[in-house]
C-alpha cells in the first residue's frame, strides 16, 4: 500500500470536529466523539491512529480504517479522568504503520479545545455567516467561542459552545424552504454537515444555506433534544442576502445599487419588491436566495425563543474594506458570467467599493442597533438583546498598515482544509479557497470576544463586576456635517480621576486615543452614528461607554 500524502506543513490526517458531551460534566462520562477527513487516506485504504491528550498525559485513544473521505470514532472518558478544572486538551491523528511502513506518520493538525468537570456551564450558540463562523480560523481562535470562554472563566461556570453557522449564509432564504417554514430545515442534510447534527463541519465552504433562521431552528431543536438551555446567542447576517461582491462591493447585482435601500430591505427586512431581481444574474450570489425575507429583528426574537430564553448579542461588521485599503484589484471585475457592459461599468465603479463597503459596514450596524432596541421594547421579560461592536476601524481593514483581517488567502489555519474540501464540495471551488480574505485574523477574533465582554448589557446579563467607574459619555444628539462635535465623560457629572486612559471610537471608522475626558470629532458623512469610548486604568482595567443614542449628522 502507498502511503499517502500529506500538505506542507503535515495538516493530513485533519481532525474535522470534536464533540465532547457533556463539557463541562457534572456527573458520570464524557462521551466523545473524533472526526477525522484524510480523502487520500481513504483512497488508499489507510488506517490512522488518533489519541486525545492533556499535554502528555493521554486520555483516550484509537485506531480507525478510513473508508471515507470522513471518519468516525468514538470514545468514552470515565469522570475520574476528567480534570477538575478547566484544562487543555489535544486530539490528532497520524496515519498507522503499515508492513510497508512500518514507522507511522507524523501527526496531522491538532484540534485543540478545554476539558473540566463542572455542573452548570455557560450555553453559547452561534449563527450566522461567514463572520460568526470565523473564515480562515481553527474553531478555538473563532469569537464566538472565545467569548463563551471569557464568560465561562469570569463566571466561573465554564462553557459549552454550539456552532451553526455556516460561511456564505443568507439571513432568510424567503423561499427556502418551501412556504419558508423553518420547522423544513430539520429534514434536510447539507453535504457541510456530514454527520447529521446541525453543526457544520465544512462550513469553511461557502454556501447559501442554511440561513440564519434555518441555523436557529436546528439550535433549538437540539437543544430540547438534549435537555438543556441556551444563555446567549451570537448572531449576525444580511451581507450576503445583498452580495458581497458584486452587490456591495460595485452596485453591480440587481436591487443593490442604493446601498442604503439594499441595507434596509436585507438587514431590516423592509422594502422588497414582488419579484427578485437578482433571481437570474449568471455568477454566483446570494442575492438569488436571499433577496426580501425577514430582517434581524425577527431573527433577534426568534433567538430570545429558543430553549432558556437565552440573551442575544448581534456581532457588527468588521470592515472588510476601508479608505485606508490599497487599490482593489481589477481582476475583480474579470469574473466569468460578466458581460463586456457590466465590465465596463465594474471597473469603472472600483474608485468607490472601499467606499461602499465602509458604508455597508456602518449602514448595517445602525440596523442592528435598531433592531435589537425594537425587540427589547417589544420584550415582556426585560431587555435581552444588544447590538455589539467589535472596535473595528477602518485602520484595521484589508491591506491596512494595522489590518486584522487575513489579506493572504492561503496563510489562514484554515487554507489546508479548503484545499482538499472546496473543489469537492463547492460549486464555486476558486472562490471557496480564497474565501477568507478579509475576514477577522487570530488577533481580530480575540479583539471581537474581548470588546464584547466589555460590552455593558452582556455584563449585566451575566452579572460581571464593574470593571471601571460608571461613566457616561456625553454627546449631541444632531450634529452638522463637517462641524467639530464635543464628546466627553463624566463620573457622577464631573470629569473622571486622573490616570486614565482615553480610547475614543467615535462609529464612523475612525477612533482616538488620549489622555483627555474631553474631544471633537469632525464627522464627514452623514450618520447616524454611535460614539464609544473605552477607558483604562493604571491597572489595565477596561471599561466600555456607550452614548446614550445615535448621533445625527446632517
Amino acid at each position: 500500500m502507498a502511503r499517502t500524502g500529506a500538505l506542507p506543513g503535515s495538516a493530513f490526517p485533519l481532525v474535522l470536529d470534536v464533540d465532547l458531551t457533556p463539557n463541562p460534566v457534572c456527573r458520570g462520562p464524557v462521551h466523545g466523539r473524533v472526526q477525522i477527513y484524510d480523502p487520500a487516506a481513504a483512497k488508499s485504504g489507510a488506517t490512522v491512529e488518533w489519541r486525545v491528550r492533556a499535554g502528555e498525559k493521554r486520555l483516550a485513544g484509537g485506531r480507525l480504517a478510513m473508508t471515507a473521505g470522513v471518519g468516525t470514532a468514538k470514545f468514552r472518558l470515565p469522570h475520574d479522568r476528567v480534570p477538575a478544572t478547566e484544562t487543555a486538551v489535544q486530539i490528532e491523528a497520524r496515519l498507522a504503520a503499515t508492513p510497508e511502513h512500518p514507522a507511522a506518520g507524523h501527526y496531522g493538525k491538532v484540534w485543540r479545545d478545554t476539558l473540566r468537570r463542572g455542573c452548570d456551564p455557560v450555553r453559547v450558540a452561534s449563527v450566522g455567516d461567514s463572520v460568526v463562523w470565523g473564515q480562515g480560523l481553527d474553531h478555538d481562535q473563532k469569537f464566538p467561542y472565545l467569548t463563551g470562554q471569557l464568560l465561562g472563566r469570569e463566571t466561573g461556570r465554564g462553557s459549552q459552545h454550539r456552532d451553526y453557522a455556516i460561511s456564505g449564509a443568507v439571513l432568510d432564504a424567503p423561499d427556502l424552504p418551501a412556504g419558508n417554514k423553518d420547522a423544513a430545515c430539520l429534514r434536510t442534510t447539507e453535504k457541510q454537515d456530514p454527520d447529521g447534527d446541525g453543526e457544520m463541519e465544512f462550513g469553511e465552504v461557502t454556501q447559501q444555506m442554511p440561513d440564519v433562521f434555518c441555523q436557529l431552528e436546528r439550535a433549538g431543536a437540539e437543544a430540547r433534544a438534549g435537555g438543556y438551555g441556551l444563555d446567549l446567542v451570537v448572531i449576525n447576517g444580511c451581507i450576503n442576502d445583498l452580495d458581497p461582491f458584486f452587490g456591495i462591493g460595485v452596485g453591480l447585482t440587481p436591487g443593490s445599487e442604493d446601498l442604503p435601500k439594499a441595507v434596509k430591505r436585507e438587514c431590516s427586512g423592509v422594502g422588497a419588491a414582488p419579484e427578485n431581481p437578482a433571481e437570474d444574474v449568471p455568477y454566483f450570489s446570494g442575492a438569488k436566495v436571499g433577496y426580501g425575507g425577514r430582517g434581524m429583528r425577527a431573527a433577534i426574537e426568534k433567538a430570545h425563543a429558543l430553549p432558556g430564553r437565552p440573551k442575544v448579542l448581534v456581532a457588527d461588521f468588521s470592515y472588510a474594506l476601508s479608505r485606508s485599503s490599497s487599490p482593489i484589484p481589477v481582476k475583480t471585475c474579470s469574473t466569468p458570467g460578466i458581460t463586456a457592459g457590466r465590465r465596463a461599468s465594474c471597473r469603472a465603479a472600483l474608485g468607490k467599493v472601499a467606499e461602499r463597503y465602509e458604508q455597508y459596514t456602518q449602514l448595517a450596524g445602525a440596523a442592528y442597533r435598531q433592531a435589537a432596541a425594537a425587540a427589547n421594547k417589544a420584550s415582556q421579560d426585560g431587555p435581552y438583546a444588544a447590538a455589539a461592536d467589535g472596535l473595528f476601524t477602518v485602520d484595521n481593514a484589508v491591506l491596512t498598515p494595522h489590518s486584522k483581517v487575513w489579506g493572504n488567502p492561503v496563510t489562514d489555519p484554515a487554507f489546508p482544509l479548503r484545499t482538499r474540501a472546496c473543489p469537492e464540495l463547492s460549486a464555486t471551488p476558486l472562490q471557496c479557497l480564497s474565501a477568507a480574505v478579509a475576514h477577522p485574523d487570530i488577533a481580530g477574533a480575540r479583539q471581537y470576544a474581548e470588546s464584547f465582554l466589555l460590552n455593558p448589557s452582556l455584563r449585566s446579563w451575566f452579572h460581571l463586576p464593574h470593571q471601571g467607574p460608571r461613566a457616561r459619555l456625553k454627546a449631541p444628539e444632531h450634529a452638522r456635517l463637517g462641524g467639530e462635535v464635543p464628546l466627553s465623560v463624566t463620573v457622577n457629572g464631573k470629569p473622571p480621576a486622573a490616570g486614565y486612559r482615553y480610547h475614543w471610537y467615535f462609529g464612523d471608522g475612525t477612533e482616538q486615543e488620549t489622555d483627555q475626558a474631553s474631544v471633537t470629532h469632525a464627522y464627514d458623512h452623514k450618520g447616524p452614528w454611535l460614539p464609544r469610548l473605552v477607558m483604562t486604568d493604571r491597572d489595565g482595567r477596561k471599561v466600555l461607554v456607550e452614548a446614550p443614542g445615535d448621533l445625527t449628522v446632517k
